[in-house]
């Protein structure tokens, strides 16, 4: 210990046959082998086969400036139960290292190790029950073996020492074989989450979980810890020195340290950090619990609210927009929807040609003065092409997409105003679509033209028409012989 060793370029050969003779076990034969006469030593790493005295029980090779790696190891049949390899510069870790079956106590601290293979401790490490690897830089290696293959072959292990190894994250599985491990020390790393399972470390008695960056546990790492107290262990966990914070979010924690049986050791010289920055003792757990719930109720009731108002405010000015320009939503929908369908004809737009000089809107109620006097005295005297849902509706499409079509391939919408058109849904349907059509697609042009075809009462008029009625010339439908001779020849210069 405490001195350098290289390796002796004119070493000694050793007759083993003379210093070993009074050994009866046949293994020692292969050192017979000219090749097999000496320790096996190469530049930079330490393997292959080394020759232990049968009966050493102890080896300590402490602070001997020994630098190697550490590759695949077999020794000679030994009882070898404690070895210490500490404060060396033993940066690879590979293995496997092979018989050591009795071995029960393994010390690889401060070597500097920053890659540990997953079968580096082989399964002759079965009766190991402490290992120390404290002051290496295994956070490196250890986050990456997300099966828990480190240390799956240490079944016996009661006491492990990871603590200054730069660890932030610890793998879900990385102690599933640990069954029987009492100590376990993770101190002085950087550990935020606790993310490894515990609930199956039965014997768990003590958890060092010192100066690391927690905050606080979170509730499924308090539930695991639960169900350890719940199977008779007598836990302690220490975890001084840690950034604990005392808000909304850790009041869980804050109330499960104030109440647990698990033994918090020197908890109440434990400092936390309130939501306002202000570092407090918690020398009365149930008393800063008692606050920080008051606080966050009213928190929590100010936070809803104004969550809820805001979403209610959003949503009531959604269905306003909506609302307000449902039409145009609609007509919107429906032009997108024709000019998706390429069957569906198209107006050209620049010979400004239209399929029909006048699309009719009228209820089925009105249908008799439609197809005989106003389609006689239009189509058949004076030759204005008309479109008739009865008649010029594509098959296969649906009413609302038929309707927006021919409104869009018309020069004008003539609508046959009546009662029976005003309690009609699809007639709103229609004049609607019209309106829309004069504003968005025409220019505000005047496509819509009623024929008021019955006296209706200005109060019976929804607002939309009441609107247009006042805003734009109609024409009303006489009851003499001489008044319809003049509606007509009105009627045709406005369709022409």
């Amino acid at each position: 210990m405490f001195s350098f060793h290289t390796e002796d370029q004119n070493a000694e050969k050793c007759n083993l046959d003379l210093v070993c003779t009074w050994h009866t076990d046949e293994s020692y034969n292969v050192f017979h082998d000219s090749k097999s006469k000496q320790m096996f030593f190469e530049q930079d790493k330490f393997g292959r086969t080394i020759p232990i005295p049968y009966n050493l029980k102890t080896l300590i090779l402490r602070s001997s400036g020994s630098k190697y790696n550490i590759m695949e190891i077999d020794l000679t049949n030994n009882t070898l139960e404690s070895v210490d390899l500490s404060d060396n510069i033993l940066t690879r870790w590979i293995g496997p290292l092979r018989n050591v079956t009795n071995l029960r106590y393994l010390d690889l601290s401060s070597n500097m190790c920053s890659n540990v293979s997953t079968f580096f401790f082989s399964p002759d490490f079965n009766m190991l029950k402490k290992l120390s690897l404290r002051n290496n830089l295994l956070g490196l290696a250890l986050p990456s073996d997300s099966h828990g293959n480190t240390f799956q072959h240490l079944l016996n292990l009661m006491t492990l020492d990871l603590s200054q190894n730069r660890i932030s994250k610890l793998p879900k599985l990385i102690f599933k074989s640990q069954r029987k491990m009492e100590f376990l020390d993770l101190s002085d790393n950087f550990i935020e989450n606790i993310d490894f399972q515990l609930s199956h470390l039965i014997k768990l008695s003590y958890l060092d979980l010192r100066n690391n960056f927690i905050t606080f546990l979170d509730s499924h790492t308090i539930v695991e810890i639960n169900s350890l107290v719940d199977k008779g262990n007598n836990l302690s966990i220490y975890m001084f020195e840690n950034k604990l914070v005392c808000t909304c979010n850790s009041k869980s924690f804050i109330d499960w340290m104030g109440s647990t049986s698990v033994h918090i050791v020197d908890k109440n010289n434990y400092f936390c950090q309130l939501s306002t920055g202000k570092r407090v003792l918690m020398e009365n757990i149930p008393e800063l619990y008692k606050r920080l719930e008051k606080d966050c109720t009213s928190y929590e009731v100010l936070t809803y609210g104004l969550v809820v108002t805001i979403l209610l405010f959003i949503i009531v000015m959604i269905m306003g927009i909506c609302y307000r320009f449902r039409w145009k939503l609609r007509y919107l929908y429906y032009m997108v929807k024709i000019r998706s369908r390429s069957k569906i004809p198209q107006i050209d737009k620049d010979t400004n040609e239209y399929m029909y000089d006048a699309f009719v809107s009228y209820a089925d109620e009105d249908q008799s003065f439609v197809h005989t006097q106003l389609l006689q005295t239009l189509e058949k005297e004076n030759d204005i092409r008309l479109c008739l849902h009865k008649r010029n509706f594509l098959p296969g499409n649906d009413i609302a997409t038929n309707i927006t079509s021919a409104i869009h391939n018309s020069r004008k919408t003539v609508v046959i105003m009546t009662y029976h058109y005003l309690t009609s849904y699809w007639c709103m349907f229609e004049f609607n679509m019209a309106r829309m059509e004069s504003i968005y697609e025409r220019n505000n042009e005047n496509v819509l033209f009623l024929v008021v075809f019955e006296q209706i009462s200005a109060c019976d008029f929804p607002l939309q028409i009441l609107e247009v009625v006042q805003s734009q010339s109609y024409i009303e439908f006489p009851n003499d012989e001489q008044g319809d001779v003049v509606f007509w020849q009105q009627l045709v210069m406005a369709l022409e």
